[in-house]
């Protein structure tokens, strides 16, 4: 193992955004739009299906989860595409851009790994965005045929010229967790977003975004 971190690779919504209410407040209008008798979890409940395995990324995966059958989650994933920015345009977590600052600062590489499209990301993380390495912006829409997690992370330590154990992905979904052994990178969970709590003891975890700085910098590569 390295005797350092080099990079840091983040998942967007649960870890930098605070977009659940407003993935959730989209699939109960576009049920209620589409004549669907659909009950929606709770945040709460959802949360649990995720913690359970349920594959909710990206959005059709989402809306299916939820109860949509694939016929009218093809087409509410068009209207995703063209309606959250406007209408449910979510905010980044308090804290978020101290937190970016911190670790750039700290001499870190900064990139993204996520399952949502560069229309809906950069908009909703907005100035935060000046402290990523813009060849490590890894979109879903990034490639005209979408990659893997792993595939991106690795990827990315390619670019930046790092081996895969230098870095570390940042995520929220046990997912991601297993993306990033996938990918060869050490996971951090965070347990404020959308599937990983506290109890979950097989991850290393921060809490809140302070406690992401506090795990990463100065630390040696082993969390």
């Amino acid at each position: 193992m390295p005797d350092f971190l080099g990079a840091v690779f983040f998942d967007v919504d649960g870890v930098l955004i605070d977009s659940l209410p407003q993935h959730l407040a989209i699939c109960r209008d576009k049920a209620i739009q589409f004549g669907l008798n659909l009950r929606m979890p709770t945040i709460e409940e959802f949360r649990e299906m995720v913690r359970r395995g349920v594959k909710v990324s990206p959005m059709r995966d989402f809306f299916l989860a939820v109860g949509f059958p694939e016929s009218l989650a093809d087409r509410a994933v068009i209207d995703y595409q063209n309606e959250f920015m406007e209408h449910y345009k979510p905010q980044p977590f308090v804290g978020t851009d101290k937190l970016l600052s911190r670790l750039q600062h700290a001499g870190l590489k900064l990139g993204l790994v996520t399952s949502n499209t560069r229309a809906n990301v950069e908009p909703a993380l907005g100035n935060a965005m000046q402290y990523f390495d813009d060849r490590c912006l890894f979109y879903f829409d990034r490639y005209p045929a979408p990659k893997s997690k792993p595939w991106c992370i690795n990827e990315g330590t390619r670019i930046l010229r790092m081996t895969p154990a230098e870095c570390v992905y940042v995520g929220d979904q046990p997912a991601d967790a297993a993306a990033a052994n996938d990918a060869g990178t050490q996971f951090l969970g965070v347990t404020y977003g959308w599937g990983i709590t506290k109890s979950d003891n097989q991850y290393a975890k921060a809490t809140t975004l302070l406690e992401i700085a506090e795990k990463l910098i100065g630390l040696p590569a082993q969390l």
